[in-house]
């Protein structure tokens, strides 16, 4: 689905920067403040009660010493290596095929499996061929396709559609399109509640 937007906008270069390393910023904070928590508060919020740690040279620590734990940092950092070595027209095999040696889980690791035993993207991530394909990896490691479509969530959906596939299908790949899409207009709008819904129009209702 595509949102229709008819206008120009302009950014400065300056501009434009800072919110690009303000995306990658807030994506890497997020990460390193949320990771310790993980898994811990299944189907609730964490309490007020509770204390949530941070101090001067946590990120640093947990990007050198827990570096298998944030794929979805590491997995969109990936996917940028391949636009800047191959272009914005790489093939979809380029992505599937440049999976490190680090760590995957769920779809991830699903797809990267049936990557090395021949199954190509986009059936890598097919729900009949990857039993994670609802799970939420794409949606994790969607970031840098709206970073790298300013302004435009269509383009950022058509990254989506042949990337995300390798590893999702369903719930897990709408998921991305989502996300892809909310960071696209919040290059234009800093209106929460319009970027929330505008994105939404990238999905099936």
């Amino acid at each position: 689905m595509c949102i229709a937007q008819p206008k120009t906008i302009t950014l400065t270069k300056e501009k434009l920067k800072d919110k690009i390393m303000g995306g990658w910023a807030g994506q890497t904070f997020g990460v390193t403040f949320g990771g310790p928590y993980e898994f811990r508060f299944q189907g609730t919020f964490i309490g007020d009660y509770q204390p949530l740690i941070w101090h001067n040279g946590l990120l640093k620590d947990y990007m050198i010493n827990n570096a298998g734990l944030y794929d979805d940092l590491y997995m969109n950092l990936t996917f940028v290596d391949v636009f800047e070595k191959y272009g914005l027209d790489a093939p979809v095999d380029s992505f599937a095929n440049a999976h490190a040696g680090y760590m995957l889980w769920h779809a991830n690791q699903a797809g990267r499996y049936n990557i090395l035993h021949g199954i190509k993207a986009p059936q890598s991530g097919y729900w009949k061929n990857n039993p994670h394909s609802d799970c939420i990896d794409y949606q994790i490691e969607s970031d840098f396709a709206g970073l790298m479509s300013p302004g435009m969530p269509n383009t950022a959906s058509s990254i989506s559609n042949k990337k995300g596939h390798i590893m999702n299908y369903g719930d897990g790949w709408y998921g991305g399109v989502y996300v892809g899409a909310m960071y696209t207009i919040a290059f234009t709008s800093s209106n929460i509640n319009f970027i929330l819904t505008g994105a939404l129009k990238t999905i099936p209702a």
